[in-house]
């Protein structure tokens, strides 16, 4: 799946392979399943000390808001991606340090701020049972001036489509998978105003109008 997404990432990033990206499906023009309502602040930065650790820990940060506006509960499992200009691939984490993740919630002033952990599962209908957490990663690559983040688990649309480096003359596995199994997901473009030198004071800029929802 990496690998089919790496050159999905390189036709976009570059133009080249045309053909193999306009080959990559698209959400349907309205909802054909399920959709949850995402709301989110741009990603932060924290600096910790944890235990056993010499040196501060670096942590990027988005905080979020889902809702579920359907008629029946949803099983809510999100992901998120940040992948850089570099191509480097950055998931949050499921479970985070607990030092970065009370440092968050004093500075967002949420009591209601769940760690990642406790914001997956079941998500019953209403407005008033929005769910309030935060999706985090480590520093990353320093050489990078953009990001995008992409989002799933915010809808139940998804297509299957065929893994153009599957070899027929090897075992299916996980390796050597015949199809794909892509997700709607929200991608969001960030760009970094200032170079490697200054990182510790980026602020990352959103470019909304490039803001969308693919299928990966």
């Amino acid at each position: 799946m990496r690998k089919y997404i790496y050159t999905l990432a390189l036709c976009a990033t570059f133009g080249s392979l045309a053909a193999v990206w306009a080959a990559v499906p698209t959400p349907a023009i309205a909802p054909t399943s399920w959709e949850l309502r995402f709301r989110y602040q741009d990603p932060q930065k924290v600096s910790v000390i944890v235990p056993g650790k010499a040196e501060p820990e670096v942590y990027w940060y988005l905080l979020y808001t889902v809702e579920n506006p359907g008629e029946q509960e949803v099983e809510f499992y999100p992901q998120f991606d940040l992948v850089t200009d570099t191509l480097k691939v950055y998931r949050s984490a499921s479970k985070v340090s607990p030092e970065a993740f009370q440092a968050i919630r004093r500075r967002a002033q949420d009591p209601l701020l769940l760690p990642p952990e406790r914001a997956a599962g079941k998500l019953l209908c209403g407005k008033d049972r929005a769910r309030h957490s935060v999706a985090m990663w480590q520093d990353f690559d320093p050489k990078a001036t953009g990001f995008r983040i992409y989002v799933s688990g915010l809808s139940g649309e998804m297509t299957r489509v065929k893994n153009p480096m599957y070899d027929p003359s090897k075992p299916e596995n996980e390796q050597n998978k015949r199809y794909f199994l892509l997700r709607k997901t929200l991608e969001i473009p960030y760009r970094l105003p200032v170079g490697e030198s200054q990182r510790s004071r980026a602020v990352p800029q959103r470019l909304p109008h490039d803001q969308k929802w693919i299928m990966r």
